[in-house]
């Protein structure tokens, strides 16, 4: 699939798909003064938190340009393209954290793409990467009751995902890497009927009722 082909489908989306708060990556990240690279940085709502309440420096990369233009205005340094096939400048060990949130199942070459980036953090960094969970349950409702699998304009089958994974299949998929495994868990949005099922469930069924894979690696 051609590089501008793959730009072409984030053309139509609306700008408040590029721009997510993404409260998990503010509590994963509460060190000052630290460098980090986003990488599907959108319009920069999140690096510009890291801006102006941790005096971070920010750097993005995006490949829609309406984001990539209101990005500019509010991160350090942005690049504009598909990260799977630019030429990235920065140097290698720059950064403390990559951030990835919600990119890998839009991308063609998921793990390629990661051993590409792995230079450019520092050693010890960490890359923090969220997925949708393919196992929620309400994807496998359509496809088991109603032999449905639709793509939407957003969600768990947005119809930019080329890859699909759950939690097991992250993991399978980053241990054939050079990184180590630091944290692994499941997001369930906060005050949901899910968070409540969950909780008063013990947790059994949490692989069909989180939305999301929030994994931490380090590099070796």
């Amino acid at each position: 699939m051609k590089n501008d082909l793959i730009e072409e489908m984030y053309l139509n989306k609306d700008n408040s798909y590029f721009s997510l708060e993404r409260e998990m990556f503010k509590n994963a990240i509460k060190e000052k003064n630290i460098s980090i690279l986003d990488i599907g940085c959108g319009t920069g709502v999140l690096g510009l938190y890291f801006r102006q309440n941790q005096n971070c420096t920010v750097s993005g990369i995006e490949i829609n340009n309406a984001a990539y233009l209101e990005s500019i205005k509010n991160l350090d340094h942005v690049i504009k393209g598909n990260v799977e096939t630019l030429d990235i400048p920065y140097e290698n060990n720059k950064f403390d954290y990559i951030v990835m949130g919600d990119v890998l199942e839009h991308l063609i070459n998921p793990m390629g793409t990661i051993k590409k980036i792995i230079k450019f953090l520092k050693p010890g960094g960490k890359i923090l990467i969220t997925v949708p969970n393919v196992r929620h349950w309400s994807i496998l409702i359509s496809l088991i009751f109603k032999d449905k699998w639709k793509y939407e304009s957003w969600g768990l089958l947005d119809y930019t995902h080329l890859r699909f994974f759950t939690k097991k299949s992250l993991h399978e998929m980053l241990n054939d890497s050079r990184f180590n495994l630091v944290k692994s868990s499941r997001v369930i949005q906060k005050k949901s009927k899910s968070s409540f099922f969950n909780f008063f469930t013990f947790g059994l069924f949490s692989g069909f009722l989180a939305s999301h894979t929030f994994i931490t690696v380090t590099k070796e």
